[in-house]
């Protein structure tokens, strides 16, 4: 039994992401998400799919969702929290999976990784109608295991914008209408 409990932590800690890592790997994971894009052109479900695949073990969807709601997070019992989390992690990959269609040739390249204060900020650059814009990866160290906890897409941070949302929305509602909304509203835009 101990020898499978070492195996399985072996195997978690050898599919960590480290710091020095992150552009060679995210570089890496992003052509790779480029081709299966090219390959699907068609079925923007699967290409969804498979790039989920190559990514949901670096984002720290849990994170997100926790810093998507704010304080009011706290404040939910268990149930609660596990129910926003998998609606949020729903949510956000309807939204990318939606905006796929909004993909023509485009790519996107590593520029630079910052460290600053225990976080590192992975700055990519993609070319749109001849101009430049950023895409910045936001990571953090959770126990040796680099995540993603928000992107900021030209500017815009993804937490910021669902958290301004949910605000809004709990101003005139209760977790029930938030967890409502966001089974059917792509919150993202």
């Amino acid at each position: 039994m101990k020898k499978i409990i070492v195996l399985l932590c072996s195997v978690a800690f050898a599919f960590a992401l480290n710091l020095q890592d992150i552009s060679k790997t995210m570089q890496e994971k992003i052509d790779e998400s480029l081709k299966i894009l090219d390959q699907n052109k068609n079925n923007k479900n699967k290409a969804a799919d498979e790039i989920f695949a190559l990514f949901d073990g670096v984002f720290d969807y849990e994170l997100m969702a926790k810093l998507s709601l704010s304080t009011r997070y706290e404040k939910l019992n268990s149930a609660e929290k596990t129910q926003f989390n998998q609606a949020f992690e729903k949510n956000l990959k309807k939204s990318f999976t939606d905006k796929l269609a909004l993909y023509d040739s485009q790519k996107l390249k590593v520029v630079a990784l910052e460290e600053k204060n225990k976080r590192a900020f992975l700055k990519t650059s993609m070319l749109v109608d001849g101009k430049e814009n950023f895409v910045t990866f936001k990571f953090y160290d959770k126990n040796n295991d680099w995540q993603i906890y928000d992107v900021d897409i030209f500017g815009i941070s993804i937490i910021q914008t669902y958290r301004s949302q949910f605000k809004d929305v709990l101003q005139n509602g209760d977790f029930k209408t938030l967890l409502e909304k966001l089974s059917s509203v792509d919150f993202s835009k």
